[in-house]
C-alpha cells in the first residue's frame, strides 16, 4: 500500500499542424484547446461541442411539416420550440409579432426610413429605424403618431395609461416633454 491514492496523469496531446504541445485555454464560447506555438500556428480545436443542442421536453402538440412530436429544446441562444425529428425536418416555432398590416411610421432623424420593431440581445423587443447602420436612431417602446404640443413634433411614447386618459413623452430628443390626451 505504498502507492498513493490519487495519482497525477498527464495527458500530453500535440499540435497535428506544427507538432507543438496543445494548451486548455478559456475563450468566449468555453475552454478549448490552443497550440502553444501561437501567433506562429493557430491550431485550436473545441473541448465540447459548440452547436449542441439539447431536448429538454417533449411536447403534445405535433409538427406541421412532417407530423413528429414538436420538443423544448435548449440551444446556443436560448430556449426555443421545434421538432424532435430534427435534422429530417428543420420546423422551428417563431414567436408572432406585431401585424405587419401595422401604420409605418417615419424615422424623425433620417426622414427616409422607417421604424420596425427589433429584438435586442437579451430578448426585449425594441423600435429602430430600417436603414441602421446609415441612421442609428431607436427607441425603448413602440412609436405613436401623437402630436407634441411644445415641439410640434409628430411621434410619442405612451408612458401610462389610466382608463381614458394617456401620458405621452415626446421622442425629439431636444424636447423630452411629458404630456397628457384623453
Amino acid at each position: 500500500m505504498n502507492q498513493p491514492l490519487f495519482q497525477h496523469t498527464k495527458h500530453e496531446e500535440h499540435c497535428p499542424q506544427c507538432g507543438a504541445l496543445l494548451q486548455i485555454k478559456q475563450g468566449k464560447k468555453g475552454l478549448f484547446l490552443g497550440c502553444s506555438a501561437y501567433p506562429q500556428c493557430d491550431y485550436l480545436k473545441p473541448l465540447q461541442a459548440s452547436n449542441e443542442v439539447k431536448n429538454l421536453k417533449i411536447l403534445e402538440q405535433t409538427c406541421p411539416q412532417c407530423g413528429h412530436l414538436l420538443a423544448l429544446k435548449q440551444g446556443h441562444f436560448g430556449m426555443f420550440i421545434g421538432c424532435s425529428n430534427y435534422p429530417e425536418c428543420h420546423f422551428v416555432v417563431h414567436e408572432e409579432t406585431e401585424d405587419e398590416t401595422e401604420e409605418h411610421v417615419l424615422c424623425p432623424e433620417c426622414k427616409e426610413g422607417q421604424l420596425v420593431a427589433r429584438r435586442g440581445r437579451a430578448g426585449k423587443l425594441f423600435y429602430a429605424c430600417n436603414r441602421f447602420p446609415h441612421c442609428k436612431f431607436s427607441v425603448p417602446t413602440k412609436p405613436y403618431l401623437v402630436d407634441c404640443p411644445q415641439c410640434h413634433g409628430n411621434l410619442a411614447l405612451l408612458k401610462k395609461q389610466q382608463g381614458e386618459q394617456h401620458t405621452w413623452l415626446c421622442v425629439n430628443k431636444t424636447c423630452r416633454h411629458i404630456f397628457t390626451t384623453e
